[in-house]
């Protein structure tokens, strides 16, 4: 068995952007227009990205989400965006309500074994505390017929794909509370994320008015997936080199 990878948790406090004076929010804004010029040859100019976009053989089910920054209309705001493509978003929801019908099976004394954190610490580090996740010991229970949590939630995922596939819909949904800029989470209806996707989806954000939004219509049916999102990167060949790379998708 693998061990899990111990991490180091740091306390982080911060202002939203959202709640930044203008003058401040515009220099950020300033900065990052610079930063987008610069990167016209990578991104297009549109907006910009931490991360590689066009990796080189790298499989289309490892597209499917992409961070990206891009400037708003009104001159100081800034939308940092996570963007999915409906097919990882139909994965992240399959595996909601999986989570959701498993705990609802379990005890509040379970739930809060298998839902609750627990953390080892503190620890200084460089002047800063920090916590690390404790380790955690797979536990089998009998309303789930001796299967583990993680087990029987991957059944019911794929129960759930087969016979009550939840609706989706493309989308925008903001979020204030981001350290730098404004959160935007966009769902989008394509294969894969790339340039031209990231550039559609920039333009109908400003067609509906940098706010809120959702489609009339869901994504239709044969455009989602019919197994789950583990069977399916189970069966692409990928290099190992690109495999760490892989898990951020």
């Amino acid at each position: 068995m693998r061990k899990r990878k111990r991490v180091l948790y740091r306390l982080i406090r911060f202002t939203p952007f959202a709640e930044l004076p203008r003058r401040k929010k515009r220099d950020r804004y300033v900065s990052l227009r610079w930063k987008i010029v610069r990167d016209t040859s990578t991104y297009g100019g549109k907006f910009t990205s931490r991360l590689m976009l066009d990796e080189p053989g790298r499989p289309r089910l490892y597209k499917q989400s992409f961070d990206f920054y891009f400037l708003g209309s009104d001159g100081a705001t800034i939308w940092n965006t996570i963007i999915h493509t409906a097919t990882h978003e139909f994965w992240n929801r399959t595996s909601e309500l999986a989570s959701e019908r498993a705990f609802s099976l379990l005890s509040q004394e379970q739930q809060t074994h298998e839902g609750g954190l627990k953390f080892e610490g503190p620890f200084m580090r460089d002047g800063e505390m920090y916590y690390r996740l404790a380790e955690r010991v797979p536990q089998t229970y009998d309303c789930f017929g001796g299967l583990t949590l993680r087990e029987y939630e991957k059944k019911t995922e794929l129960e759930i794909i087969e016979n009550e596939p939840p609706l989706i819909y493309e989308s925008f949904k903001l979020d204030p509370l981001y350290e730098f800029g404004i959160g935007l989470h966009a769902v989008v209806e394509a294969h894969e994320i790339n340039r031209e996707v990231i550039e559609r989806t920039i333009d109908r954000f400003f067609d509906v008015g940098e706010t809120d939004w959702q489609s009339a219509h869901p994504v239709p049916r044969e455009m989602l997936p019919v197994e789950s999102q583990e069977a399916a990167l189970a069966k692409v060949e990928y290099p190992s080199v690109l495999l760490g790379s892989a898990e951020h998708s």
